[in-house]
């Protein structure tokens, strides 16, 4: 009950400032992003993008990450893989490239909801106790999501939740006799703290 309430007091505060914006930046075509939940799990998150339409509307760039990979995903994303009591499985790297475009739902705003679109290549390391060896999983990942830009201070800083749809093609393994093997579909929740110069 508590978290409910806790919930729904932070999404009205976010609610009144995302409303009570000044239309200052419209020039800052450069933002940088970084997913927080990230440094918890011993890694990295985050990408660089740059908008190519003057109303900032379309924006392309790269994507990077690389972390641990948390107990509660585990199951959704790997088949034969054991929790972190009992094993490791780690995202390596992940490049990517993206592009996103915001639905100017509200015009005269710049908190907007958006779709995007990041493409790339990574791959997992798993170590587990019944195996001596370390194995490596490659795969191409193709991740369509949506989310919701919400500005702050002069439309420079913003809290960006997402939800990501990944799809993992193309997977290989450094050793086709290990019963460990990615799931070919995960949706994953997201948050990003992002900054426009």
């Amino acid at each position: 009950m508590k978290l409910k309430h806790s919930l729904l007091i932070c999404l009205s505060v976010l609610s009144t400032f995302a409303f009570s914006q000044d239309d200052e930046v419209k020039d800052r075509n450069f933002r940088i992003e970084i997913e927080p939940a990230s440094f918890i799990y011993r890694g990295f998150a985050g990408s660089v993008m740059y908008a190519l339409t003057e109303d900032n509307n379309f924006s392309i760039g790269l994507f990077g990450a690389s972390l641990d990979i948390p107990d509660f995903t585990r199951p959704n994303m790997f088949d034969n893989v054991g929790n972190s009591d009992t094993s490791k499985a780690r995202l390596g790297f992940q490049a990517a490239l993206m592009a996103r475009y915001k639905i100017p739902v509200f015009k005269k705003f710049e908190s907007n909801p958006y779709v995007g679109f990041i493409g790339g290549w990574e791959y997992f390391d798993i170590e587990q106790p019944s195996f001596t060896e370390k194995l490596r999983l490659t795969t191409f990942v193709i991740t369509p999501y949506i989310g919701y830009e919400i500005y702050y201070f002069k439309q420079m800083l913003y809290v960006n939740p997402q939800l990501r749809s990944v799809f993992y093609a193309g997977k290989k393994t450094s050793d086709a006799s290990r019963p460990e093997a990615l799931k070919k579909f995960l949706l994953l929740p997201q948050i990003s703290l992002g900054i426009r110069l």
